[in-house]
């Protein structure tokens, strides 16, 4: 259950990481192959640390939570694994009770997530070898993520976050969520000095095209390999200079010489896009997706802590 961050909703993200862990390690696993990291054959070589309600929690479930709280940089002190193990241990026999699986597909589709996010199966097997995690943990750590999704989503279904709170959720977050920031598709040739911009202007001016003189004299290297161009930049990330001088362009022309950052730029709009709102209507579902999630996970959390305080443990 290593935690998976997520899409365009950050905030919605942040307030279900923690009754969601499940979602930044249920990325990884598809770029992965190994074995189960579930108990061994021998109890001899897989002791039982503790009995939930009577059921073996086997040392190798205690070592994966270890492992995973190590690759998220957490400590992984005994104790606190410990409990979380068996907290675990008892979301799976309510599972059993219930007759919940945990879905193999979202595993995959989650491991292959995770891998991209990490930069590709190599940076996740680096990642994993720092954490002394091996793949076959991160394979039962992933299988308890999404066991648990299941059994949230399958315990508390009648659980759908109302109408009123997805559109209250909507208009308070309106302007920092749902809105698309006005954005300009700029070309720009970047030099040292004043007078080479103005030499670079008078090539522009000539007919020489915009491409063909970035590339002869801007001084960075990505630019002349693009010709200059930026493709679309959100004005609000420009510096103040640029910003201003993007906004005083129309489409197709060319600025002045502009200082910034102690060089000196020549712009031109490539095109314009204006702030925009995100109707309600195209992000509602997703709303109500996310304010379920975070519905679900803290009734959950709740059963969890009942269930912890009616469990039997003991420890030898």
């Amino acid at each position: 259950m290593i935690p998976l961050p997520r899409s365009s909703f950050v905030r919605i993200a942040i307030a279900v990481l923690v009754a969601a862990m499940v979602a930044v390690a249920a990325g990884a696993c598809g770029a992965m192959s190994g074995g189960s990291a579930g108990p061994s054959a021998g109890a001899t070589a897989d002791p039982a640390v503790a009995t939930v309600n009577g059921n073996p929690l086997r040392a190798s479930l205690v070592e994966v939570v270890r492992a995973e709280r190590r690759f998220v940089g957490k400590s992984d002190a005994m104790a606190a694994a410990l409990n979380e193990a068996i907290d675990r241990e008892l979301v799976r026999q309510e599972a059993e009770r219930l007759g919940v699986d945990g879905d193999a597909a979202k595993v995959r589709a989650r491991s292959t997530n995770l891998a991209d996010q990490m930069g590709g199966a190599a940076a996740l097997k680096s990642a994993l070898a720092k954490a002394s995690m091996t793949e076959a943990q991160l394979r039962q750590s992933l299988e308890d993520g999404v066991l648990r999704q299941s059994l949230q989503d399958a315990k508390f279904a009648p659980l759908v976050a109302p109408e009123e709170s997805q559109r209250a959720y909507y208009h308070r977050h309106r302007d920092d969520l749902f809105t698309q920031a006005g954005a300009v598709h700029l070309g720009a040739i970047t030099v040292p000095a004043e007078k080479i911009a103005e030499n670079a202007i008078s090539r522009l001016v000539s007919g020489h095209p915009f491409v063909e003189v970035a590339r002869q004299f801007s001084t960075d290297l990505e630019a002349k390999a693009n010709g200059g161009d930026l493709g679309w930049v959100l004005e609000s990330s420009l510096p103040a200079p640029l910003r201003k001088a993007a906004a005083a362009l129309s489409k197709d022309a060319v600025s002045k010489p502009v200082a910034a950052f102690g060089r000196w730029y020549v712009l031109k709009l490539e095109g314009r896009r204006a702030a925009r709102v995100i109707p309600y209507a195209k992000v509602r579902g997703r709303i109500q997706q996310e304010l379920t999630r975070v519905k679900r996970a803290k009734a959950l959390a709740a059963w969890l802590a009942a269930a912890r305080r009616d469990a039997t443990v003991t420890t030898p």
